[in-house]
């Protein structure tokens, strides 16, 4: 998209989320706590009227116009580097998309264009495990535009789940999976953290910190031999390490980005961690 494309955004309260809604001109719907937002990318009074009279239990709380670069973070000059990867939002013909190296992402309305800090943090956490590791199986649990999922398929997972609980997200990771020629080893599904979860050899989760207060301390989180964890501010770190399960350890010191953490961890049952104020090494 081009960054001076408009963008118009209407913001409903109440209802169930719908999964899908027929509107002319509609570019998706996020939904959002108790909100759902419709994108446009031209004014549709008419069109969210129309669906308003027929869906009672919605109504509009607000409505805004702004520029598709200021919603989304984009690079001013592309291609850009983070870790081994090569990012781009748009294929410029080199046919790049096929590289091992190489992310063509259209973050479309979704955040994960590859420039915030918690996205370019994990993006350096998966680089740096995969020189020493090769985890098989991925789960990315939130994966937004799918742009973990997709690195982690391109430097060697030979299986993994890509969830998220908002269907545009579902939508948008799915399409770019296909444009990085990854759909074969990604499977992209509307998925609830809360639920069961499949087993891998690493999960990645991108979560907000009062997510990641909820779901660090579960059982289950032993079950994955290592994380990438972000999602919160570098004021929050030991917090989330005290979340951390028995057996847990820091693999590589904790990777800052302009005040944002993100945790590359390893977990072994029986070795001493950040829980037992044991050794957070090797480095």
């Amino acid at each position: 998209m081009d960054p001076e494309q408009l963008l118009y955004v209407y913001e409903l309260k109440g209802g169930v989320h719908p999964p899908a809604v027929a509107m002319e001109g509609l570019l998706g719907v996020w939904p959002e706590g108790e909100y759902t937002y419709l994108f446009f990318f031209l004014p549709a009074e008419a069109a969210v009227a129309a669906f308003l009279e027929t869906h009672p239990d919605f109504r509009l709380t607000d409505h805004y116009r702004l520029r598709y670069g200021d919603w989304q973070d984009l690079a001013e000059a592309e291609p850009f580097h983070v870790g081994r990867f090569t990012i781009s939002s748009r294929p410029d013909g080199s046919g790049r998309s096929a590289d091992e190296n190489h992310l063509l992402i259209d973050p479309g309305v979704m955040f994960g264009s590859g420039l915030h800090p918690t996205t370019r943090g994990c993006l350096r956490a998966l680089s740096l495990l995969y020189t020493r590791l090769r985890p098989a199986r991925v789960l990315d649990l939130g994966t937004g535009t799918g742009i973990l999922a997709i690195g982690a398929a391109k430097l060697g997972a030979t299986e993994v789940e890509a969830l998220d609980i908002n269907p545009l997200a579902v939508s948008t990771a799915a399409t770019n999976c296909r444009q990085n020629n990854v759909e074969a080893t990604v499977r992209v599904r509307l998925g609830d953290a809360r639920g069961h979860l499949p087993s891998a050899d690493l999960l990645c989760l991108n979560i907000h910190l009062e997510f990641l207060r909820t779901f660090l301390p579960r059982p289950e989180m032993r079950a994955y031999g290592h994380v990438i964890l972000s999602g919160f501010l570098e004021e929050h770190l030991a917090e989330v390490i005290s979340l951390l399960p028995t057996g847990s350890r820091l693999e590589a010191p904790p990777l800052i980005e302009r005040g944002w953490a993100t945790l590359l961890i390893a977990n072994r049952l029986g070795e001493k961690g950040v829980n037992d104020r044991g050794p957070t090494q090797p480095f």
